[in-house]
């Protein structure tokens, strides 16, 4: 269900779900009200901002939605129906032939996987479902044998890709993908995309945190500006504040939006698909600004895992992004 929200002049627009937070979306006296769309979307709270009618913010809407229900049609592990869904059910027997986007996605990830030295690595599912992050809670955590069995099961070197044909198959037998560390920027970009072509030029696409500006800052404003959650308090930012170019994009990865609690204990919800376990909770988060959503969310995952070590190699191999760690 979607609800429509009319951003007023007397306050700026803070969204309280998100780990990354636009600050500067007030409206200008002489300026068209900013309007904003609130949906539920990809397993979190979504939302388009854009300024300008109500008209243009309806068929803003309507495109940049039925992206997002393209992706979802396409990525859903909940959905038997998904080609993600059919992709893993028989990729073990047979290749599977994808579609456009379904490729696109998987070549986008392969390279993040060389990008990050295999910390970003989408065959994760099988530690996924070890770990019961498939389920609300799990029950007890896994045990060295249990992971290192599963492990044997992740890599994404076990696929075996076709370019040719745009085909991919499961090396081992009881592989699975997980394309949630790429989906929501992706569906983020294609949305801002299709937004602009219906005439919206300023606002931002928000995927629970994922943030994609429109290619024109706010009606007297050059830049969108942007809070970051502080990771020990979620109801506060940190003092530092970006300021980002339209069209950029920003996302931060951190365990304390999600989690889950085992034998007590509670686990952030980013595994890795390295050591196949999750960090205890810990109050840390990396927040990346790239050209485009995907990017941002493969980078700030890639670097929550990997750290800062990593976090340099990216900045130096890709200098138009920037990387922050707060702790």
């Amino acid at each position: 269900m979607k609800k429509r929200v009319l951003i007023t002049a007397a306050a700026a627009v803070i969204l309280v779900v998100a780990a990354v937070i636009p600050l500067g979306l007030k409206n200008c006296a002489a300026a068209k009200p900013a309007q904003r769309v609130d949906f539920q979307s990809m397993g979190t709270v979504c939302s388009f901002t854009v300024y300008g009618s109500e008209k243009l913010l309806d068929s803003s809407f309507d495109a940049g939605k039925a992206e997002f229900d393209r992706v979802v049609a396409g990525c859903s592990l909940y959905d038997p129906a998904s080609e993600l869904s059919r992709l893993n059910e028989t990729a073990g027997e047979m290749e599977f032939i994808c579609s456009e986007a379904m490729w696109f996605l998987i070549k986008r990830a392969q390279q993040a996987y060389i990008d990050s030295d295999g910390e970003f690595d989408i065959t994760v599912k099988p530690l996924m479902m070890l770990w019961g992050f498939y389920r609300k809670q799990g029950n007890k955590a896994p045990g060295e044998a249990e992971i290192a069995e599963t492990k044997k099961r992740v890599g994404f070197d076990k696929l075996i890709l076709d370019d040719s044909k745009r085909s991919v198959r499961f090396a081992v037998p009881g592989m699975a993908l997980d394309l949630g560390g790429i989906a929501k920027g992706y569906a983020a970009d294609l949305a801002v995309t299709a937004m602009v072509k219906c005439g919206a030029q300023a606002g931002v696409v928000d995927v629970g945190g994922n943030l994609r500006f429109l290619p024109k800052a706010p009606p007297g404003r050059s830049s969108y500006a942007v809070g970051i959650r502080d990771p020990r308090d979620r109801h506060r930012t940190l003092p530092e504040k970006l300021e980002l170019a339209p069209g950029r994009a920003v996302a931060t990865s951190g365990d304390y939006e999600r989690g889950i609690i085992l034998d007590g204990v509670r686990y952030g919800h980013i595994i890795s698909p390295k050591t196949g376990k999750l960090r205890k909770f810990s109050p840390i988060s990396v927040t990346v600004v790239a050209d485009t959503a995907i990017d941002a969310d493969v980078f700030s995952t890639s670097c929550y895992l990997g750290g800062r070590k990593l976090a340099e190699k990216l900045k130096q191999r890709y200098p138009g992004i920037k990387i922050i760690f707060s702790e």
